[in-house]
């Protein structure tokens, strides 16, 4: 069967009356449903605002404890991270290797490298405190 523009689908008045009843059996209880909970919704509303007034200063210090212990236990988290990071970091240090994968046993010769310029150190600083005499002095 096709249908050309500007021609009307025949149907029979059984087929939409069944389709309304139908719609109706689903619908029906759905809409019942919903008036429902929107009911017991605005029961429980009525009946809890009372005590919600009364109690307000209560659940108000009652939120700022909250808030509280959820800011605690994030700091307390951040530490744990912290502290289990640096527990890692001095594991590789101790044992010589790196867990990652990356980096030497020694850290590319850092070891090397650090203790040359190190070497320097005693000397800068002993000019370092003759300049700083030589300077008290002239004033």
């Amino acid at each position: 069967m096709e249908i050309q523009y500007g021609q009307q689908l025949q149907t029979s008045g059984t087929k939409v009356l069944l389709a309304a009843f139908t719609g109706l059996a689903i619908g029906g209880p759905l809409v019942g449903l919903m008036g429902f909970s929107f009911l017991a919704s605005v029961t429980l509303l009525v009946l809890s605002s009372p005590l919600l007034l009364i109690f307000s200063p209560l659940l108000f210090f009652a939120g700022f404890v909250f808030v509280g212990a959820l800011a605690g236990f994030a700091v307390a988290a951040a530490l744990v991270f912290t502290g289990m990071t640096t527990l890692g970091w001095i594991f590789q240090e101790l044992a010589g290797i790196r867990l990652l994968g990356f980096g030497g046993g020694d850290g590319g010769g850092m070891v090397e490298r650090l203790k040359d310029k190190g070497k320097d150190w005693p000397r800068f600083l002993q000019h370092g405190t003759e300049q700083d005499g030589s300077i008290s002095g002239r004033g």
